[in-house]
């Protein structure tokens, strides 16, 4: 009989626990949602609760409050966005930048919606620094693992991966007012910038 006991109480926890990470899923799902129609600040923990079809003391099961809510959302996200473009980038015979700004743009499109809540004007810094640092790591790998690092031995490696970023950024913006050009034309121009920089008249003057 005890062990009929343990056995029951272990599927119930095991039920419990599965319930409340389909619940937590199901919030969050319906936060994405709700902050990309509405934006962050114009959006309720109502908004979200209603979204999800639960009562908002369910939300406070889960959550703090909406800014816990958002951040997690924000950082699980993320956190899958970047290993999947590692894993891409792994995927090749070498690691190049053309290769990781191609997969970065590719999955920023995809996911352009959470994107624009987190780099939009408006969102608080810390937010778009996460964001902007995820890419930053990325491209730091890419420089410390060079083919020939001779050429970039004159550059500060972290700055240089700072400005790279900011042009990658700008680039994911680029797609919240408008869905061209798509991610493999975007990424053929910031990489023909990289390549080749602007015109040489532009610094002159005539």
């Amino acid at each position: 009989m005890k062990d009929n006991s343990k056995e029951e109480f272990t599927t119930r926890q095991h039920r419990g626990a599965k319930r409340r990470a389909k619940t937590r899923a199901d919030l969050l799902a319906a936060a994405r949602k709700v902050f990309a129609k509405k934006g962050y600040h114009d959006t309720s923990i109502l908004d979200i609760t209603e979204a999800a079809d639960v009562g908002v003391g369910t939300f406070y099961l889960h959550f703090r409050d909406k800014d816990e809510a958002f951040n997690t959302l924000i950082d699980e996200v993320f956190h899958i966005l970047e290993e999947q473009v590692i894993a891409e980038v792994r995927s090749h015979e070498a690691i190049t930048l053309s290769v990781t700004v191609q997969s970065i743009f590719r999955h920023a499109y995809a996911q352009r919606d959470l994107f624009s809540i987190a780099l939009a004007s408006g969102a608080q810094v810390s937010r778009t620094i996460r964001v902007e640092d995820t890419i930053a790591r990325g491209l730091i790998r890419v420089f410390e693992q060079a083919s020939r690092p001779a050429d970039l031995q004159d550059y500060d490696i972290p700055l240089l991966a700072c400005l790279v970023t900011g042009v990658i950024a700008q680039g994911i913006i680029w797609w919240f007012d408008q869905d061209e050009p798509g991610p493999d034309e975007m990424a053929e121009k910031v990489l023909a910038l990289l390549a080749h920089g602007l015109p040489a008249s532009l610094f002159t003057l005539t």
